[in-house]
């Protein structure tokens, strides 16, 4: 059915429980577009995830909620606009009617207000930074949550609302070297990027 370009709706019944979840995992696993899940509140939604992550992980399962009155969820609502902008392939979104009442940016903005930087580029810091201010991004001696960044010599450490782990560039000289994330507590390194995006708080 997903191969017939002709079927544009398909009717499935008696998915009880995790059935849906399992169901819709093989969906995502066939078809190359994005999908998008509607559940019919916070609830169902957040158990729907939960069972999608088990099957698919994290890393192409994404939570669309409400960004009403908390901040990590305008976070999760930042990272799958940036990432659908981006047009990755096989992107499962799960989300609920509150959460799609809310407006959000349109693509030419999202697109202007995002900073991409990629290793071996060469940029002023000094370029970075200011982008960075007209950002609304904060300055701070240590990034420990979304929208700060800081400046240490030939480092730029700077924490996106499309990330979970804020990244850390190293320069030599205008060129950028390299890209890590890393974890706030321990400023340790997690994982070496070839580039990143950086997004302001646009949900």
């Amino acid at each position: 059915l997903l191969k017939d370009t002709s079927v544009q709706t398909v009717f499935c019944g008696g998915l009880c429980a995790s059935a849906a979840s399992l169901f819709s995992s093989v969906l995502v696993q066939e078809g190359g577009c994005p999908f998008v899940f509607i559940l019919g509140d916070l609830e169902e939604a957040g158990y729907f995830y939960h069972d999608l992550t088990q099957i698919l992980g994290t890393e192409r399962v994404l939570f669309f909620p409400s960004s009403f009155r908390r901040s990590i969820n305008e976070i999760l609502r930042t990272e799958v606009l940036s990432r659908l902008q981006k047009g990755e392939e096989g992107l499962c979104i799960v989300t609920y009617p509150d959460a799609l009442a809310e407006k959000v940016v349109s693509r030419k903005e999202l697109s202007n207000k995002t900073l991409k930087l990629n290793v071996g580029e060469k940029v002023d810091t000094t370029f970075i930074t200011d982008v960075l201010h007209s950002y609304g991004f904060e300055y701070v001696d240590y990034v420990y949550e979304p929208g700060q960044y800081a400046v240490r010599g030939s480092i730029i450490d700077v924490f996106s609302f499309a990330s979970e782990y804020p990244y850390r560039i190293d320069f030599f000289g205008d060129e950028v070297e390299s890209i890590r994330t890393f974890e706030v507590e321990s400023q340790l390194s997690r994982e070496k990027k070839s580039g990143v995006s950086i997004v302001p708080d646009l949900a």
